[in-house]
């Protein structure tokens, strides 16, 4: 009997050994799973800021080299996205430009038919210029329709039915500098971001400044590619026409006066000319009078006493050469009355 209790005794205590060694081991399997999962998960945290990183500096590259399509840099797993920015791409961008030259028959008339026409195509006048010749009323208009609207002005224009017209359309392609431009405008609009996000996080005084600069350039380049963009958008949506309107203005009775004209106009014409040439002769003739008049005076004022000093000069020398003369015949005269012929 006391064995029988002895033998349930040691089964019973190898049990419980067993149960506790069961429990401890289970315990430090659980253990160290749990101190292995606290030691992986900074270095989980690193790898995902790593993988953060390189994404955003591939996305960043891809942004900074456009392409020749629209939605350059888009994920490559968005395919709805990318067919449409495909059918985007393929809508061309052009800008038209006509230029129009119209004889008409009534200038005021059809100038206000073309206003007509503009209002109710929904453009307005960009310049307006006028003139007039005795032989020609002229106005040039520079006139913005919509694109949608441009055939049909040029058509309405024709139904005007002018005596002469001529026209000519110019187009120009601008869908590849738009696409450029887009491109360029997501390549600044990420480094903007970018700029902004290490802006947030710098602490050095000397960081704020620099990063605030670089952000001021890039927000200024942004500005002027949304400009450029606008302005091609704004020509793209409105077409230019440049109307040039003329009527030839014709005097009344202008041939036959001129065959009543006949010889009669043309000796008053030859007369008059003749008169216009003499005329003009006298007139120079005084205006040089008119102008050597000082010279003239002064000259006078000089050569008049000089002409009566040689004046009396020529006098004076007459009188002594007459008085030596009469000397001479004197002293001849006597000589010869001293010496008589028969004396010698």
């Amino acid at each position: 009997m006391k064995r029988k209790r002895l033998s349930l005794a040691l089964t019973g205590c190898l049990l419980l050994l067993a149960f506790l060694t069961g429990c401890g081991s289970a315990k430090d399997e659980s253990t160290g799973s749990v101190g292995k999962g606290t030691e992986s998960a900074p270095q989980a945290a690193a790898a995902d800021l790593n993988m953060v990183k390189n994404q955003s500096q591939n996305s960043a590259s891809s942004a900074e080299k456009p392409s020749s399509g629209i939605g350059a840099g888009a994920p490559p797993q968005q395919g709805s996205s990318l067919a449409g920015q495909t059918d985007a791409a393929a809508e061309r961008k052009i800008i038209y430009k006509a230029n129009v030259a119209m004889e008409v028959a009534d200038y005021g008339l059809a100038h206000t038919e073309i206003n007509n026409l503009i209002h109710l195509s929904g453009g307005y006048l960009l310049q307006f210029s006028e003139n007039r010749t005795d032989y020609e009323q002229s106005g040039t208009l520079v006139v913005k329709v919509p694109s949608n609207g441009f055939s049909a002005f040029l058509a309405d224009l024709e139904k005007m039915k002018p005596k002469t017209i001529q026209r000519s359309v110019q187009g120009q392609d601008v869908t590849e500098e738009f696409v450029d431009l887009e491109a360029r405008l997501k390549s600044k609009q990420a480094e903007e971001a970018r700029l902004l996000d290490f802006m947030g996080k710098a602490t050095k005084s000397e960081e704020l400044v620099a990063f605030s600069s670089q952000i001021g350039n890039v927000q200024t380049q942004i500005e002027q590619i949304k400009g450029r963009m606008r302005y091609l958008e704004q020509n793209v949506s409105f077409s230019t026409v440049e109307i040039r309107l003329y009527q030839k203005v014709v005097k009344a009775n202008g041939g036959q006066d001129q065959q009543e004209g006949g010889f009669a106009s043309k000796l008053s014409g030859a007369l008059n000319g003749s008169a216009g040439v003499v005329l003009g002769f006298f007139k120079g003739l005084l205006i040089v009078l008119a102008a050597a008049l000082p010279v003239l005076a002064v000259v006078l004022v000089i050569a008049v006493p000089a002409y009566f000093i040689y004046r009396n000069r020529q006098k004076r020398n007459k009188k002594l050469e007459e008085r030596a003369r009469e000397i001479r015949s004197l002293n001849k005269a006597s000589d010869e009355s001293s010496h008589p012929q028969g004396g010698n």
